[in-house]
């Protein structure tokens, strides 16, 4: 892309340092870029992709009592490193 972000679909590293502005704005519009350095295609910029809902998080408390039933631990392992390393 020759002076200014052309209409062109490939900038140059240094073009794309010197008008990121206006190449984020493009890319934003829809429009994919491929970034070349010393002719070379290094780097293509395109819009992000649309994140689809997530899964909800498991529930721990419940898998926690479906492993170990009703038994209530002791210590856990925090409590037996600290116990280990003594007094400070």
């Amino acid at each position: 892309m020759s002076g200014k972000l052309s209409g062109m679909d490939t900038v140059t590293v240094r073009e794309l340092q010197k008008n990121l502005k206006q190449a984020l704005i493009r890319v934003q519009r829809g429009a994919t870029l491929r970034v070349t350095r010393r002719r070379k295609v290094v780097a293509q910029i395109g819009p992000a992709q649309t994140v689809g809902a997530t899964k909800p998080w498991p529930d721990l408390g419940a898998r926690a009592e479906r492993v170990f039933g009703k038994r209530v631990l002791k210590k856990g392992a925090a409590d037996v490193i600290l116990a280990g390393r003594g007094e400070w």
